[in-house]
């Protein structure tokens, strides 16, 4: 498909060209002229972009599709207008699907795909066979499949094989991702240890079940070498800890989900299993203490962790709910409203550079003949999540009729130019 973007501002790090206002010509799937005006040629579709910046299509490092196993709670296409809508071009799907993610076959499928909407999937592999952190997966021949990277629900129990998973997986600079929580201390919990699983008579997840995972990762990490992803952490004292480890020398990340970043656990004071995810929400303080340091530049990615379920999984007794939320459409939009970042070169960022140096990926500047990948976006602009103009097929998410700041407009692929059916439900001031 041949479209013009026009009038829109680039917004890249580092990149020479950031901050041009600019417009892109885009023919058979490729850019083919950039300048600082264009005139529209026949036959060509036109998107307006005034007032809006435009990246490099984000990439979001951690979600989770429903189908083939569940597609209840998800179907492909689904999945993939969620994905657009919240302004990813490229999704890393976990492994903890079912089947798990963790044979050359359900690697080759996922990379096969090919959505309408030109959105593509990465393949985030299990590390151990059946994510029990006993055994180690196939994980060369993985990769030579194309998966990504590699993942573990919980860190292996056992401090020696997490040695030798380390050791190995430095065959080929392949990247671990793992959740850190000591398993021994999260298992049967519900949500944070504190007053509200007190008073609520619920089991706890204490924050320390993070930390010593971290801490005993990060150990491990500086005796066999290699690099490693600690994901999702929900504490400041978590962060600190990797950020030490990285000044030490270390190779190792660090990111944070997006809903940590709006919500503490009195959010669950009344039994509301939409709020029910894992790792859960903390107390008040972390949850400043995260937007802190992201705001510092401690943080090198916000991921979705987009876990979208059934209401037959979440309309249930509290105990018996599963954890997850439907983020894919709000991840963006939480950041801006919550941790109030709206400069655009710091949220491109946080979902564009940053994942793409997790996976050790490059980061190319705009230039001609580059494929069309991009994601159009405006930071200060309010919006309602409406469930009219929402895709994914499940609904477990706290955000919707809530005013939120920071909308994409749109996203653009080899395929054309796909609008945000919620820039339907823009706020004028």
């Amino acid at each position: 498909m041949n479209y013009l973007i026009r009038d829109v501002v680039w917004s890249l790090k580092a990149d020479p060209q950031s901050g041009r206002r600019l417009s892109i010509r885009v023919r058979d799937g490729r850019v083919a002229l950039i300048s600082d005006t264009l005139s529209p040629e026949p036959g060509e579709f036109v998107f307006d972009g005034r007032g809006a910046c435009i990246s490099p299509g984000w990439l979001d490092l951690m979600a989770r599709p429903g189908a083939p196993g569940n597609p209840q709670n998800e179907s492909y296409l689904t999945f993939s207008k969620a994905a657009a809508a919240g302004g990813f071009t490229r999704v890393m799907i976990l492994p903890d699907t079912r089947p798990v993610l963790e044979s050359i076959e359900s690697v080759g499928f996922f990379l096969g795909q090919r959505p309408e909407n030109g959105i593509r999937y990465l393949v985030c592999a299990a590390a151990t066979t059946q994510l029990q952190g006993k055994k180690m997966a196939e994980i060369l021949r993985l990769r030579e499949a194309g998966a990504s990277a590699f993942f573990n629900s919980f860190s292996p129990e056992d401090a020696a094989f997490q040695a030798r998973l380390l050791l190995y997986m430095k065959h080929g600079e392949n990247q671990l991702i793992e959740i850190p929580m000591d398993a021994s201390m999260s298992l049967e919990g519900q949500m944070h240890e504190g007053y509200v699983s007190d008073s609520r008579g619920l089991a706890g997840i204490p924050s320390v079940a993070e930390w010593l995972m971290i801490d005993r990762n990060i150990s491990l990490l500086g005796y066999t070498g290699g690099k490693m992803h600690l994901a999702c952490l929900t504490t400041p004292e978590a962060v600190d800890k990797v950020q030490k480890a990285r000044e030490s020398g270390l190779d190792v990340t660090c990111s944070i989900a997006s809903s940590h970043l709006a919500f503490n656990h009195h959010a669950l004071d009344q039994f509301d299993t939409v709020h029910k995810v894992w790792p859960p929400y903390r107390e008040e303080d972390d949850r400043q203490g995260l937007i802190e340091n992201l705001k510092a530049g401690r943080v090198d990615a916000v991921v979705s962790l987009h876990t979208p379920l059934h209401y037959d999984f979440k309309d249930i007794e509290f105990g018996h709910a599963e954890f997850g939320i439907s983020n894919l459409e709000t991840s963006f939009s939480t950041v801006v409203t919550y941790a109030g970042i709206t400069d655009a070169e710091a949220l491109v960022s946080l979902f564009y550079n940053g994942p793409m140096k997790i996976l050790n990926m490059p980061v190319p500047g705009l230039r001609e003949g580059m494929e069309a990948n991009f994601t159009i976006f405006q930071p200060n602009t309010d919006w309602i999540p409406e469930k009219k103009n929402w895709q994914s097929k499940s609904l477990n998410n706290p955000f919707l009729g809530m005013k939120m700041k920071g909308l994409v407009k749109a996203v653009a692929t080899e395929n054309g130019i796909f609008s945000n059916p919620h820039a339907a439900s823009i706020i004028s001031d």
